[in-house]
């Protein structure tokens, strides 16, 4: 597989088209010319491309270079591919992950928005993803100057985990100054990119990275973009893949608004603080919910709240993913029940670490 997506011209619907005529990546590998030409929807020239590419010296080659770089590779076959990824159209045939990929079972929500973005939207990119740390959410974004830096460093600061999709090498640091936060991002969740390593950032490749973003997220929030942006690229990709598209909207006489508050006149709704996304993923609370809650911790607890309350220590943080391990519970359910517990005051987020009781 790993062969297979670097061949150029082998995008998903052909390598899916090789797969089930031969059913294996190693078939394909060890067919004879004659019996990849059978293969309907690959040209001659194709055919004789993937008979010529293969160089067993080569592959291992690149299998030696993702083991010294500590570099993972997934294909679509993998069960580590990501499934939101599966659900768009044309997905990357494999994805190079740097760290560690996020539970899949965690909520996802993408901030991007311009490289050359204003205080204002720096500010409001920054405190969204720290809410969003809070509540267990991954960020994902694509580490570019501006709106992405400052979503990345945002959930990093508010102990969350985060992605950043690159249009480079997942080796190679795109912008160089974002080194720091490059290291931060792969201690604390993952790069990834569908570029096999070494690769440089070329312009390219940039707006098919977007189609990453928008497909590894169940919401994409856009701050400040241009009329004719990356970002806008990236927020069409997400709707035309049945993603919700939120909007922060913008100084109406700002150049760096014109993208964003187009957005809004075609119907995508507004955000102006994280706990919006967090209402639309069903783990936000009105303010009668949270006082019916602190009055009934008060009382007594539910067997559910019970059973991961008793999970946590006073000196230990313990991770929410722990928490579902041991206690076979669904990471939504269990996010719920931790945030209820925070808002209670029984318990505490310790940032890049789990929870605490609170003493």
């Amino acid at each position: 597989m790993l062969w297979l997506s670097r061949i150029e011209g082998i995008g998903f619907k052909r390598a899916n088209l090789l797969l089930e005529h031969f059913g294996s990546a190693e078939a394909v590998w060890r067919a004879k010319p004659a019996e990849i030409r059978e293969v309907r929807g690959l040209s001659d020239k194709l055919a004789q491309k993937l008979v010529s590419s293969r160089d067993e010296d080569t592959l291992n080659d690149w299998i030696i270079e993702l083991e010294e770089k500590q570099i993972d590779f997934y294909s679509f076959r993998h069960p580590r591919y990501p499934g939101l990824l599966l659900e768009i159209y044309n997905p990357p045939v494999g994805i190079y992950v740097k760290g560690e990929l996020p539970d899949e079972n965690l909520d996802t929500v993408a901030i991007v928005g311009a490289r050359k973005c204003s205080r204002y939207g720096a500010e409001v990119a920054y405190r969204i993803a720290k809410d969003l740390a809070k509540a267990n959410i991954v960020v994902v974004s694509g580490m570019a100057r501006g709106i992405d830096s400052m979503a990345h460093k945002g959930i990093l600061d508010g102990g969350g985990k985060t992605i950043a999709v690159l249009g480079c090498g997942v080796d190679v640091c795109y912008p160089a100054e974002n080194i720091a936060l490059m290291e931060r991002i792969i201690e604390n969740g993952c790069i990834i990119s569908e570029y096999p390593p070494g690769m440089p950032a070329v312009p390219k490749n940039f707006p098919f990275r977007n189609r990453i973003i928008s497909g590894l997220s169940q919401i994409v929030v856009v701050v400040e973009a241009g009329k004719r942006s990356g970002t806008l690229i990236t927020a069409d990709l997400a709707l035309e893949n049945g993603r919700d598209v939120f909007v922060v909207p913008g100084n109406v006489t700002s150049a760096l608004s014109e993208g964003t508050n187009a957005l809004i006149k075609q119907g995508c709704p507004i955000v102006t603080e994280g706990n919006d996304i967090l209402f639309e993923l069903g783990i936000a609370y009105q303010e009668k919910e949270k006082e019916a809650f602190r009055k009934k911790a008060g009382a007594s607890l539910s067997p559910e709240e019970e059973k991961v309350y008793g999970m946590i220590e006073d000196g230990t943080p313990v991770a929410a993913e722990t928490i579902c391990r041991k206690l076979h519970m669904n990471i939504q359910e269990v996010q719920y029940i931790l945030s209820l517990l925070e808002l209670s005051g029984l318990v505490r987020k310790v940032p890049q670490a789990g929870y605490v009781r609170e003493s």
